[in-house]
């Protein structure tokens, strides 16, 4: 018995293969190969296709095909099922491994299929011998109908049969493995990229390309999961499965719910025997498939009607693992940075964007060197929650469900963290949880501080910084906190860097990310002239939102809609600046932005702000307060290095709070990080 030196996992295309390189990520030996072109060439293809790419002829290897849909099983189908999870836990794949390590193997390849377990004795076979080597035990002539059928004397196949027609007696079925000796893998690189190797191989080998034996064993255990209603009685209870299910369920029997990520749904009600699983797809769709236990949607049409094909290459396989990790880890850390806005704020709030579509252009920052938002989750011995927040200097223990759900109140310290309980699907009593939050800067800053702090925190839970997943559950946290807000805060400090954000019109919203990147110049300017400075005042943000959402719905001789177009043609203009390495464009789509902020809400800026600025006007080129203004900290780029030097001073020697006071600020490039362990 000895590792494998390399595993390969075979694929029927490029989309397939990325979401099995997600799932063995951890596993060094493992390399997962596509059929060439996105187009199938069948097991012998696969196989000859691996070993030309990868030089499979020293060591032990195994090769897993995999390369199937998985049309039966609906609810794995996006995973592959290699991957289906047993009872333990770990993937069938895993199961696969391990069985067949326990084989005395020489050096060579092993091929095998990646959606059946087999279990035999595995000390008693023996491929030691030149050539191939297959694995057959004897059963009735039922399953010789429904399997390849050795034929054999003295261990030499004479002949391979498939699903012969015979009605009695006796049969040596294929179990699927075939161990390859090294010169006959050499020998195999020359093969079409073609062909099944349980059909064409077996007529190649008994013509004489290699020698053909096989071993027999006594008895042979199969498990395979063939269609949903054997994953119902096989891994299930016979009656519900449920796998990675994060909301409460009420369900009539029959029914098969998988891969339901956090907040997607209050609560699944089916009936008897319908199913549902839920596929993350790319640029944040999400598709709930329903399906009932019996549906074949190998036959019968139903992989066409949900267009299944196309779906399954578009999976997002990191938004999946992501849904499925949830709760798992023991300890998860997380630090972000916050942003500053420049351009285009309030045109992601709903239902501004829904109607209108969002535009904004915003940095994720360090301030004085680090990130400001801290977040870390550890599992504890008990079922309750500790909440500790460590600027605040404060901590409660949380020991009900009734608690939890007590979220709606923002002047409670503790309700950003219930409400990401909430939105996550936290089941009170599953396990218990030491949290920890720390938000580095002052409240009511303008800094997007709250959204980032609720995204590290959502993250931390989930175990993920999906940027997608854990933007969409921030909006609701806000929701569920009676808050408000957009998407462009948490994305901000989620995703680093630069970059221009984009929304269409309707719900859910779907943002896309354009990355900028300027130019040294442009970055030297930055550095040099820009400068963020805490005013002293502190505002609630959502007292200035309800302001201008309701500004925005009354719209005043259409007013409203005007300004949100300017709003996101700024910053349209500012993406093209920052491009560019315009930075004098840059200055004017700022100037641009707080001006149409002022004029959709007189409160984004009162008297003392106004004589701060007034105070250093000659020598501002750009001016704005981050965020929904009314006070936090104002962004500012002056004229030149010297004038910047000369709002340090006046500020400096004429504070205007005794909270006031400059920050020093960077571009973070990474964004959201986070570690789990």
């Amino acid at each position: 018995m000895a590792a494998f030196d390399k595993i390969v996992i075979t694929a029927a295309n490029e989309a397939q293969a990325k979401g099995y390189r997600a799932q063995t990520a951890g596993d060094g030996r493992v390399v997962v190969v596509p059929d060439p072109g996105d187009k199938r060439v069948g097991s012998l293809g696969a196989t000859v296709n691996a070993i030309r790419e990868l030089g499979l002829d020293q060591g032990r290897i195994l090769v897993c095909h995999s390369g199937g849909d998985a049309r039966r099983t609906p609810g794995y189908a996006a995973m592959g099922k290699a991957f289906v999870p047993m009872r333990d836990g770990r993937s069938m794949f895993e199961h696969i491994v391990e069985h067949m390590e326990q084989l005395p193997l020489p050096e060579g390849m092993l091929v095998v299929s990646g959606d059946v377990l087999l279990t035999f004795d595995y000390g008693k076979t023996d491929f030691s011998r030149p050539g191939v080597t297959g694995v057959a035990y004897p059963d009735n002539a039922w399953q010789a109908r429904r399997h390849g059928v050795y034929v054999a004397k003295d261990g030499k196949v004479k002949d391979f049969l498939q699903k012969p027609q015979v009605k009695s007696g006796r049969h040596l079925i294929d179990t699927g493995i075939m161990f390859i000796d090294p010169a006959t893998v050499a020998k195999m690189r020359d093969l079409p990229v073609e062909g099944d190797i349980y059909t064409e191989f077996p007529a190649m080998l008994l013509a004489g390309f290699a020698p053909f034996n096989v071993n027999v064993c006594r008895s042979c255990e199969f498990f395979h999961i063939g269609s949903s209603r054997e994953l119902l009685e096989r891994l299930g209870d016979g009656n519900i499965y449920l796998d990675k299910v994060h909301c409460p369920v009420e369900l009539a029997g029959g029914n098969i719910v998988t891969n339901v990520p956090p907040g997607r749904f209050e609560k699944i009600v089916l009936k008897k025997n319908e199913c549902l699983t839920v596929l993350p797809l790319e640029n944040g769709e999400w598709y709930d498939l329903k399906y009932m236990l019996d549906d074949n949607f190998k036959t019968d049409g139903l992989w066409e009607k949900h267009g299944l094909g196309e779906k399954m290459k578009r999976v997002d396989h990191a938004k999946l693992l992501a849904v499925r990790k949830f709760g798992t880890a023991r300890c998860c850390k997380v630090s972000a940075p916050v942003r500053i806005d420049f351009s285009g704020g309030w045109s992601d709030t709903p239902p501004i964007c829904e109607l209108e579509g969002g535009t904004v252009v915003n940095a994720a920052v360090l301030l004085n060197g680090k990130r400001p938002i801290e977040v870390t989750v550890k599992e504890r011995k008990d079922r309750f929650v500790k909440i500790v927040s460590k600027d605040l200097g404060k901590r409660r223990i949380i020991k009900s469900a009734d608690e939890i759900n007590d979220h709606a109140d923002p002047h409670d310290w503790c309700a950003l963290v219930k409400s990401a309980l909430a939105v996550v699907g936290f089941r009170f009593g599953d396990r218990g949880l030491d949290i920890t939050i720390s938000a580095d800067l002052p409240k009511g800053s303008g800094m997007g501080t709250s959204s980032v702090l609720g995204a590290a925190t959502i993250a931390a839970l989930l175990g993920t910084a999906e940027p997608d997943l854990v933007s969409r559950l921030t909006l609701q946290l806000e929701q569920e906190m009676h808050t408000g807000g957009g998407w462009q805060d948490q994305l901000g400090g989620l995703i680093g860097g630069f970059k221009l954000l984009r929304s269409k019109p309707g719900r859910p919203q779907l943002v896309t990310v354009d990355r900028l990147e300027p130019d040294k110049t442009f970055l030297r300017n930055l550095k040099r002239r820009g400068l963020l400075y805490f005013t002293g005042q502190k505002r609630m943000a959502r007292n200035i939102l309800r302001k201008v959402l309701a500004f925005y719905a009354e719209n005043p001789h259409n007013f409203g809609r005007i300004l949100v177009a300017s709003l996101k043609a700024d910053a349209e203009k500012c993406a093209k600046a920052v491009r560019d390495g315009d930075f004098a464009g840059f200055e004017a789509a700022v100037n641009g932005y707080w001006r149409d902020k002022k004029l959709l809400d007189p409160g984004s800026t009162n008297e003392r702000v106004e004589e701060m600025i007034d105070a250093v006007r000659p020598l501002l080129s750009a001016v704005t307060l981050t965020g929904a203004g009314g006070g936090g900290f104002m962004f500012m780029v002056a004229k030149s290095e010297k004038a910047a030097d000369g709002i340090r001073k006046i500020f400096k020697e004429n504070p205007p709070s005794k909270y006031s006071r400059f920050y020093d600020f960077e571009l973070d490039f990474a964004g959201m990080s986070i570690e789990v362990v």
